[in-house]
């Protein structure tokens, strides 16, 4: 439900002027966010998805393997996947390949929850999802990586940072939000940020991370498609309290998949399509002319 309100009304909910801590504060955050954007481990990295079978499935550079790894310093054959039924696989490195799990030497991985192998420079992503066994490959030298270039953005203004009501579910709801691959993920909400902008009553329903520490909102607005990602933007904001919420869209950013199609993103539920244009946060990519 949407309300015509007041200037006033819009006016009231901006938390002050763009100060010179505030602006500094904005772009130390997106000198970091570039930062992690542009790391070895960065979304420009992942240069395969690959969908092993139940059962047995060899990984490696070699095309006679089942599982092929597209990096020119992969192992030829680096080990395998036991896979019988069930949420739980194990990898076994071949012998004299080296890896690491969290900086300690492996031999047997075991995979019932994200893992992630190193071997050299490369990195296998083992995941589960929809009850499917997945692996991602990150190459530090993949040459989108070589390639990329920095985000840019939209200038920074405090009017696009907002204290808005928080209105708590009275019991948090798990909800179910598609992804851009068809599948989807069930997600922990506990309730919504509600405020007016530009004349519009706008509410935004949140999720909450998965360690729990803050919120996700997902949402598209009427850049969507133009000067911004076509499917959305995120951004986060620290836990409700004293019944607000602060949602600073001057930190709003691109999901992965803007960046490499490889990606699985949350696509914004319906409720957060906005009736407004959100000119704040990451601009699309790759860069307008």
């Amino acid at each position: 439900m949407r309300l015509t309100l007041s200037v006033l009304a819009v006016l009231c909910c901006a938390v002050g002027q763009p100060g010179d801590s505030y602006t500094s504060e904005i772009r130390n955050w997106r000198k970091d966010y570039d930062r992690d954007l542009l790391a070895p481990d960065g979304p420009f990295t992942l240069v395969a998805r690959l969908a092993p079978k139940q059962g047995v499935s060899s990984v490696g550079r070699d095309g006679t393997n089942d599982l092929v790894l597209p990096v020119d310093r992969a192992p030829a054959h680096a080990g395998k996947i036991d896979w019988p039924a069930g949420a739980r696989a194990t990898f076994r490195l071949e012998p004299g390949i080296a890896a690491l799990v969290d900086g300690k030497p492996a031999t047997e991985v075991g995979i019932s929850k994200p893992v992630t192998v190193t071997i050299g420079e490369i990195k296998l992503l083992f995941r589960f999802r929809e009850s499917g066994l997945r692996v991602g490959v990150q190459d530090p030298d993949a040459r989108m990586r070589k390639e990329a270039k920095p985000s840019i953005w939209f200038p920074i203004a405090a009017r696009y940072r907002i204290n808005a009501d928080w209105i708590p579910f009275p019991e948090a709801k798990t909800i179910r939000i598609p992804d851009n691959d068809g599948g989807s993920r069930e997600w922990n909400s506990p309730g919504y940020a509600s405020f007016s902008f530009d004349g519009e009553n706008v509410t935004l329903q949140a999720v909450l991370t998965p360690d729990g520490k803050q919120l996700s909102i997902f949402f598209r607005d009427r850049t969507a498609g133009q000067e911004t990602y076509g499917a959305g933007r995120f951004l986060e904001a620290d836990l409700p309290k004293d019944g607000k919420v602060v949602v600073d869209f001057n930190k709003a950013y691109n999901p992965y998949c803007a960046f490499n199609t490889l990606y699985v993103c949350p696509i914004p539920p319906r409720e957060n399509h906005l009736p407004v244009r959100i000119t704040a946060g990451e601009r699309n990519y790759p860069h307008p002319e």
